[in-house]
């Protein structure tokens, strides 16, 4: 109870946080909508803080996790401390970029900041790498292809655009101005390969918001860029709001990971969590779209109220959105074929399993019927020694008397007739009981025949001794069946001699026999008081019998018979009617059933 209790709260967790960061997001951007409207001296209460509290938040929760992480061994606690410093160097950096901004004058380049924001991409690269090691053999050579190639879209423009605004400058200025693109586009590689991973495999939440939060911090490098080479940047631009994105996932995916983290008796690796493709159903397309409509909603805020150059504004713009839309786009079209693929490659494995779990119900079933066949037998061992001990009994007796009559007494004597009737019934009950039993134990295999379905019941019939008080109809329908003539025989003869047991003041069997597509049907319905209502369900079980001298096999045997030609037996009341449906043709279904 526990475990299914733990299960839920971290699904109700996982839900909570996902709205909760939705939320955040979208107060953050309705801040930074007041840029159109204030001065830049009043906007500083609002991106100074936000430059300097959120980078730091980041930055305690990564040390956190990285101190935790160590104490437990855990692989990836080398990972968390990588992060730790690119965080920390984001966070110097910011400020260094804040104190330029806003309290010293000029803003050189390369300053401070740019080196603390070039050492941080390493840091995170290696970050990523190690946190992928577990799944790096499992990820097709195919995906770091596509995320190499979807890399290289950015990285092409963007160093292009960085190389023609540097031209003519110090060799030390160009590199830095080059190293941004280049380790951007690096860093975006494993990035692109976690999430598309996210769609292969079960994975933690806060994996997903941790590429994420890469993926558009990726995207807003680009977004900088052009915006700083054609001059439309400033502070409060639209391409802080997405920085300030990317740091507010980071931190949700570590709030979750540490709560995940502090859960008994889990794995905290990203991949341990079992919600397979839940993560990115779930929770990874809403999030991805509520940010592509937030962004659209800055884009249109800017595009209207921004006083700078119009066209500068307006291409750094589209080229945001269309960026950001473009990547997500993409990553969501590529993760959902590999969805339909992975569930039909799941659909045909729980059809493997559905098809070995038949076979192994049905041997099972099989080593199940022998098993209560070979316990009837023991049963009836026992039913057998004391029902046969009468008739031998009367038959020694008989014998006895008769061997104490004179020498010359003739066969036609009343009283040795008498004895010899008494044996007759003796030996005919004992055959019936041996025939029952035989006829039960033994499953031989079928001798099919085109037979009259009307033919063989009126042999039937000759067979059995019918009282003159009971009237046998047969219908003048007849129909042709493959079928045992032998073992059809000893059912139709059970049957006509149950009727006839079942009407003891005399009545009327009719037989009836029908056909339906390929199916012989045939009727035995007798006028009998009928069967209880309490022993209907159990007649065809072995051993059940309402007869002092019955065996309980009778209508077992049929219906072992009836079932191996394929077909099936049914009885109801009202009145007593026993039907039996058999394939007219069934030597096919039968010679491959017998074969394997």
């Amino acid at each position: 109870m526990s475990e299914i209790n733990l299960s839920k709260s971290q699904f109700i967790d996982n839900k909570k946080i996902i709205v909760s960061l939705i939320i955040t997001l979208a107060v953050f951007t309705a801040l930074y909508q007041l840029r159109p409207f204030v001065d830049d001296e009043q906007f500083m209460w609002i991106s100074i803080p936000t430059y300097a509290i959120v980078p730091g938040i980041l930055t305690v929760y990564a040390a956190i996790l990285t101190i935790k992480l160590f104490r437990e061994k855990h692989f990836q606690a080398k990972a968390f401390l990588f992060f730790t410093f690119g965080a920390a160097f984001w966070f110097i950096a910011e400020q260094i970029w804040q104190m330029y901004d806003h309290i010293w004058e000029g803003e050189p380049f390369p300053s401070e900041a740019d080196i603390f924001y070039i050492a941080a991409y390493p840091c995170h690269i290696l970050f990523l790498l190690i946190s992928l090691k577990p799944v790096l053999k499992s990820i097709n050579r195919n995906v770091w292809f596509f995320a190499a190639a979807l890399s290289l879209s950015f990285l092409i423009p963007s160093i292009l655009a960085a190389y023609d605004d540097m031209e003519g400058e110090e060799a030390f200025a160009t590199s830095i101005a080059l190293a941004y693109p280049i380790m951007a586009s690096i860093q975006l590689i494993p990035a692109i390969v976690g999430v598309m991973y996210l769609a292969k495999k079960p994975s933690n939440l806060s994996w997903m918001l941790i590429l994420f939060g890469f993926i558009i911090y990726n995207i807003s490098d680009t977004y900088f860029l052009f915006a700083e080479l054609d001059g439309s940047y400033f502070d409060g631009h639209s391409v802080d709001l997405l920085y300030v994105y990317s740091f507010f996932l980071l931190i949700f995916a570590f709030h979750h990971r540490l709560k995940y983290l502090n859960l008994p008796d889990e794995d905290s690796s990203f991949f341990a969590e079992k919600v397979q493709f839940e993560t990115i159903s779930k929770f990874g397309i809403p999030l991805t779209l509520a940010i592509v409509c937030l962004v659209i909603l800055i884009s249109l805020v800017d595009a209207i109220f921004t006083s700078t150059d119009t066209n500068s504004t307006t291409h750094s713009l589209l080229l945001g959105v269309i960026a950001m839309i473009a990547v997500f786009a993409t990553i969501v079209i590529t993760i959902n074929k590999n969805l339909s693929r992975l569930v039909k490659m799941r659909t045909k494995e729980l059809v493997e399993q559905r098809n070995n779990l038949e076979n192994l119900v049905e041997e099972k079933t099989h080593e199940l019927l022998k098993t209560e066949r070979l316990s009837a037998i023991g049963e009836l061992s026992g039913r057998l020694a004391h029902d046969l001990r009468n008739p031998l009994s009367v038959i020694k007796m008989s014998v006895d008397l008769i061997k104490q009559n004179p020498e010359d007494t003739k066969l036609s004597d009343p009283t040795v007739t008498k004895r010899l009737d008494l044996i007759e019934k003796s030996i005919d009950r004992i055959s019936h009981q041996v025939d029952d039993v035989l006829g039960y134990v033994r499953n031989s295999p079928l001798s099919l025949s085109n037979t009259s379905i009307r033919k063989l019941i009126e042999n039937s019939l000759e067979k059995v001794n019918i009282p003159n008080d009971v009237v046998v109809t047969i219908s003048k329908k007849d129909v042709l069946a493959d079928c045992d003539s032998i073992k059809l025989d000893a059912v139709f003869i059970n049957l006509i001699i149950n009727s006839i047991q079942a009407m003891p003041k005399g009545g009327k069997l009719e037989i009836k026999i029908s056909e339906h597509d390929n199916m012989a049907i045939i009727e035995f319905i007798d006028s009998g008081e009928g069967i209880p209502d309490e022993n209907i369900s159990k007649v065809f079980e072995p051993l059940f019998t309402t007869k002092q001298k019955g065996t309980g096999l009778g209508l077992a045997s049929c219906k072992n018979i009836i079932e191996q030609h394929q077909g099936k037996i049914t009885v109801k009341n009202n009145p007593t009617t026993f039907k039996i449906i058999l394939p007219k043709s069934v030597s096919a279904v039968v010679t491959k059933l017998q074969t394997s």
